[in-house]
């Protein structure tokens, strides 16, 4: 099997989220509240912010491959534990389980197939491509495990629904295994030279105003998309949707999804990666906008969805574009910086979007994050600047 189909693969198997439509509800039917809802959320951030950099310093020095295998098997265990949880601090152990094998593949496995396409150039799209039908097999597979989800957890439990998504994310830890090994810069790794490399790519950061740009631009508008997805189930709730049909409902949205992610490149291709980010930046805020007013129907949860769609559409292209500013010895520990910057944007973001929604209502909160995206949209416009790939 090639390595570009190793991609697609998996990440139709990374996507096998069987409980996506209904880990919302599964928390409330734990009688936890939004607060704590989203503190078992908040703080996988916060654990996510501590470890990242160590973990893409890891990537660098230790090998990117080796770091996506600890990644995969971290995830599937994640899975397990889920599926045996019952309580808050068990939920939180999860989640943190869960953290620490994505923070092995956050920035590594971007880092990875950018590497791999660089060195590899022969016979084989370009990263934007690749990316794009990566994120369209991620679709695929998430929408097929989504449709059953709903159904999963009506029929067996909630519980059910996270030992069952357990098995391709084993499948995904084996294929891992047969990853192709990169050409890379490692070596023993010591405290002092970690330390040296962090700071070498921190300062590579912030001397960099483009690249500052574009990872700020990118924690606000994920960090709030990330609070607005919280909200999706109970809207359903509020709009009379039976949970057995949420499934379904999310596969659809993420067939759509597929479709367009597919060709995003296409997009990037016609109008530049700049003002597609920015265009699609301005135009995520009008369903939110729409939400918050306090708007209750079927054609709500189509905007909720439509939002869900920009962000994996923008997602690639902006990923892309930050890539675009990074060399390749550093390209692992400054992707996770970008998740770091991810993470701390959600620490901020997450419990807010908490507690204005226990505290008023969920359509507040959702005024509020479209602010948010306004502002962001606004001070993080993406420039046209120099790019460098080596």
């Amino acid at each position: 099997m090639k390595q570009i189909t190793k991609f697609y693969l998996t990440s139709f198997l990374k996507n096998q989220t069987y409980f996506t439509p209904i880990m919302i509800l599964f928390l409330q039917f734990y009688h936890l509240n939004f607060r704590q809802i989203f503190w078992v959320f908040t703080i996988g951030s916060i654990f996510s912010f501590l470890i990242e950099i160590p973990t893409g310093i890891l990537a660098d020095l230790w090998g990117k491959r080796r770091s996506i295998i600890i990644s995969k098997f971290g995830i599937f265990l994640s899975f397990v534990i889920f599926g045996f949880s019952k309580s808050f601090w068990m939920f939180v152990f999860a989640q943190l389980m869960y953290e620490l094998g994505n923070s092995f593949r956050s920035g590594t496995e971007t880092a990875y197939t950018y590497d791999y396409l660089l060195q590899n150039k022969e016979g084989n799209p370009k990263y934007t491509e690749v990316k794009g039908k990566q994120k369209f097999w991620a679709r695929v597979g998430e929408s097929l495990a989504t449709a059953a989800g709903g159904v999963i957890a009506a029929q067996l439990g909630f519980n059910w629904v996270f030992f069952i998504a357990a098995i391709p994310a084993f499948l995904n830890f084996l294929l891992a295994l047969s990853w192709e090994h990169i050409k890379e810069v490692t070596g023993k790794v010591t405290w002092r030279e970690s330390l040296l490399h962090a700071k070498e790519s921190v300062c590579e950061l912030c001397s960099k105003r483009p690249l500052l740009r574009i990872t700020l631009n990118i924690t606000l508008f994920t960090s709030v998309l990330a609070a607005l997805n919280k909200f999706i189930q109970p809207y359903m709730v509020n709009a009379n949707i039976p949970v057995q049909w949420f499934g379904f409902i999310y596969a659809a949205s993420l067939a759509l999804t597929a479709l367009a992610v597919r060709y995003s490149y296409l997009v990037e291709n016609k109008f530049g990666s700049r003002k597609t980010i920015n265009t699609l930046s301005f135009f995520a805020v009008i369903p939110a906008l729409v939400i918050g007013s306090g708007y209750v129907s079927l054609f709500g949860v189509v905007l909720f969805f439509l939002v869900v769609i920009i962000e994996n559409i923008r997602s690639p292209i902006a990923n892309n574009e930050f890539h675009s500013h990074v060399i390749s010895r550093q390209r692992a520990t400054l992707g996770s910086i970008l998740a770091l910057s991810k993470s701390l944007g959600k620490i901020a973001i997450l419990p807010v979007a908490g507690y204005f929604a226990d505290m008023f209502s969920l359509f507040t909160a959702v005024l509020i994050m479209a602010g948010i995206l306004v502002l962001n949209a606004s001070l993080f416009y993406i420039r046209k600047q120099t790019t460098l790939q080596k």
